[in-house]
């Protein structure tokens, strides 16, 4: 068993970068490959939009936590491969996201936007990597165009739709199996007895600092 097992679930939280009391307290819940995953890593996927997450104010789930790790698993692997995000790409990203107002509400809640830029990041690289890995090799044919259509005249925009359709399911697929094996590569290991939902420790909305 892992050393970090041991610890208490509830550990503060100095990578936040805060100054001063209240301290956050967050929470341990996976561990994927070495590396553990906390509520806020969750928490702040989640109010980016990112790695898979919709933005809400509700408590976190268990399939929120779910789609975070495998998100991790896929970025872990992209960071093994070498695939780099531009900075250019980053940056860009950065300003989507909200840029100075979005550093603004970080400094309220007190969280490092360093922390926040590595989420947008492993994002991108996600992205990146499904890009190189699955849609660089997804072929789809005019005969599997025609026969998906059936019987009769289809004009080139349905065609196109339906060619669209049929290699986003390709890539689908390939990604579903690669996860699978990977997953086999790289447990995820759920801490023991530990289950959502949970109340997200810090929010960003404009207003609110930590909980």
């Amino acid at each position: 068993m892992r050393a970090w097992w041991l610890a208490a679930v509830l550990v503060s939280l100095p990578a936040l970068g805060r100054a001063a009391e209240p301290r956050l307290v967050d929470s341990i819940l996976a561990e994927v490959g070495s590396r553990p995953v906390t509520l806020s890593d969750v928490t702040l996927a989640r109010a980016l939009g990112v790695l898979g997450l919709e933005p809400s104010a509700g408590p976190i789930t268990d399939a929120e936590v779910t789609t975070y790790l495998d998100a991790q698993l896929v970025a872990r692997e992209a960071r093994q491969l070498d695939i780099e995000v531009p900075t250019a790409d980053l940056d860009r990203a950065w300003e989507q996201a909200g840029g100075a107002a979005l550093a603004a509400r970080l400094a309220e809640a007190g969280i490092d936007p360093a922390w926040a830029r590595q989420q947008l990041e492993d994002d991108l690289r996600i992205d990146r990597f499904v890009e190189m890995r699955f849609a660089a090799f997804a072929f789809v044919t005019d005969f599997d165009v025609d026969e998906a259509l059936g019987p009769g005249q289809h004009d080139q925009a349905a065609r196109a739709a339906t060619r669209d359709r049929l290699r986003a399911d390709v890539i689908a697929r390939a990604f579903a199996a690669w996860r699978q094996d990977a997953r086999a590569r790289t447990p995820i290991r759920p801490l023991p007895g530990v289950t959502g939902s949970w109340s997200p420790p810090f929010t960003l909305r404009p207003g609110n600092g930590p909980r």
